[in-house]
């Protein structure tokens, strides 16, 4: 598996997994800074994004410079409920925080993560901080995708 994917499929994995612990009235983060916000709808997300590079059923990918950009949907209400940013956008970031950065950066604003990953075959280490919807993946301490998520599977 590529550092690329691996750190995508470290970032996806934490929308899923650890967003489906985490109360509803927990959200903290919701907008990655010149991208969208959780709680778009598809309109909404044409409006600031443009139409999509390869629109899914339910998600949409845009391909930006040297950046992709994943909107995850609600399957039934159509809300965007993740914001996935891989590759190194400059104009992405949440709360000054964008990919390429350092983990000392990442740790010096959102503290210790709650959870830490490694992914040894691929060299990537996704840190986890499901209490405040921010998760990040890096690739020899340097950030290589981030994502925020309000899923919360099973409500």
């Amino acid at each position: 598996m590529s550092k690329l994917l691996s750190g995508f499929v470290c970032v996806f994995s934490a929308v899923i997994i650890l967003s489906a612990v985490i109360p509803a009235y927990s959200i903290r983060y919701s907008k990655i800074t010149g991208c969208v916000e959780l709680g778009y709808t598809k309109q909404d997300v044409m409006k600031k994004m443009g139409k999509p590079d390869s629109p899914q059923r339910f998600d949409f990918f845009y391909v930006r410079d040297k950046s992709e950009v994943i909107v995850c949907f609600d399957d039934k209400t159509r809300i965007a409920e993740a914001v996935i940013i891989r590759g190194a956008e400059p104009n992405y970031s949440i709360e000054g925080i964008k990919v390429g950065d350092l983990k000392t950066s990442v740790k010096k604003e959102f503290g210790s993560p709650e959870r830490i990953v490694n992914y040894r075959k691929s060299g990537v280490e996704c840190w986890y901080y499901p209490s405040k919807n921010v998760n990040f993946a890096f690739t020899k301490d340097k950030i290589s995708s981030f994502s925020i998520s309000d899923v919360n599977v099973g409500q």
